[in-house]
């Protein structure tokens, strides 16, 4: 922002005839307002979209704790949306100032899908098109609202995972995954260098389609008070559900993603030939371990089943006082997750669980633009409500497996 001083209203007025004309002096401070309006206009201006922008950064910094959120920062030479405000920049890029700062409301959207009585704006959305299943597009302007509503839902986006929209027209995208590091030695002069090869290997993202039916009844989408928010909750919830599940443990096989459970290069952490009960934090330690001695970055979050994550909450000391987490632990996030099961069998134990642990920047969701909606029209008419069929297309991108770890076998507390 400029340090040039800016005049804050006028200093002096003076008249310097005689016998002072009243009509004169109110004609030149009339023309003194106009001039210092003209003057700091411009000013005015840049100040208020300096002070949006500030705005925008603050809020960005609270959703993810990181500074500088709103620009999201290069992961592995792609850029990661993260939260609301990195979604909003990278879907408001082509639209006009007035669609950005008043975004079309789902509701709004979908009462135009059935054809219903709803907004211009909404109208104008409708026309941008429909994809090739017959569904509407979501505008970009609905977007980034829905992204927002799935990253509380999700552990994965709470973890620091993000979204990377696929280019229109891509089907795919291959990305080079590091297995491997090369290992640099120091060589005397004229003396041969030592070789070490990385070991690379080419992965295709295939954005897969994932699809949930939300139904509504059509007096409570025409009336509905705060059903925007009602409709946008259901559908991001649903969706981050299951893009925890194969985020996590994705079987690969299609139609499903491939997650970090099966993902080759994770390291893996056992509790045992048949599992055992958390004691103390040692598993998260060994865990950790696992990942430096692989060269990857000190873990940010363990993402665990609900019952583990109490589990670790009741641990206690020979005192029967809470046990405190070791320094190295402490700034690891815990985060529960129901997409964890706790019936796994490990050996002769079949109630065993998972601790998924690293720093989840470094994964992603290869997303194909954009949602779609299509309304079921006949069936669900007899009931009179409106089904609608809301689909995207995602795939699971993991760069570094070595950045991770899984500890298996973990059964319940005594």
């Amino acid at each position: 922002m400029s340090n040039s001083n800016v005049a804050r209203g006028i200093v002096v007025v003076r008249a310097d005839s005689a016998a002072p004309d009243v009509k004169a002096v109110v004609e030149n401070l009339n023309k003194a307002f106009a001039a210092f309006k003209d003057q700091n206009d411009t000013r005015l201006t840049a100040v208020e979209a300096a002070v949006d922008d500030v705005n925008l950064k603050i809020v960005a910094d609270q959703m993810t704790g990181k500074p500088n959120a709103t620009t999201a920062a290069p992961a592995d030479g792609v850029r990661v949306l993260r939260n609301y405000g990195e979604f909003r920049a990278h879907y408001g890029k082509g639209s006009d100032a007035h669609d950005v700062n008043n975004p079309v409301p789902l509701a709004e959207f979908m009462r135009g899908v059935a054809g219903m009585k709803t907004s211009d704006l909404a109208i104008k959305a409708l026309s941008e098109g429909t994809d090739s299943a017959g569904g509407y597009a979501v505008p970009n302007i609905v977007m980034p609202r829905i992204l927002d509503a799935m990253v509380p839902a999700s552990s994965l986006l709470q973890a620091g995972a993000g979204f990377v929209p696929l280019d229109e027209g891509a089907k795919t995208a291959t990305t080079a995954v590091t297995d491997t590091l090369p290992v640099a030695a120091w060589r005397n002069e004229l003396g041969s260098i030592t070789e070490s090869d990385p070991t690379f290997r080419s992965v295709v993202a295939t954005p897969r389609s994932l699809a949930c039916i939300v139904r509504i009844s059509r007096e409570l989408l025409a009336d509905g008070v705060d059903i925007d928010r009602a409709i946008r909750t259901a559908i991001g919830q649903a969706f981050a559900k299951e893009i925890d599940r194969v985020g996590l443990r994705g079987s690969g096989t299609a139609p499903e993603p491939r997650g970090l459970l099966n993902t080759t290069g994770v390291n893996a952490v056992s509790l045992g030939t048949n599992g055992a009960a958390l004691a103390s934090y040692a598993p998260i330690l060994s865990g950790i371990q696992s990942i430096l001695d692989a060269d990857g970055p000190m873990p940010t979050a363990a993402i665990m089943a609900p019952r583990s994550l109490v589990d670790f909450g009741g641990l206690v000391d020979t005192t029967d006082q809470p046990l405190r987490a070791p320094s190295l632990v402490e700034p690891v996030r815990f985060i529960g997750t129901s997409q964890i099961p706790v019936n796994l069998t490990v050996g002769t134990s079949t109630d065993c669980s998972e601790v998924y642990l690293g720093d989840f920047s470094r994964m992603y969701f290869l997303l194909r633009e954009n949602l779609s909606v299509q309304l079921l029209r006949e069936a669900y008419a007899k009931t009179g409500e409106l089904g609608f069929l809301c689909h995207l297309r995602a795939d699971v991108v993991v760069p570094y497996p070595a950045a991770f770890a899984i500890v298996k076998g973990v059964r319940k507390a005594a």
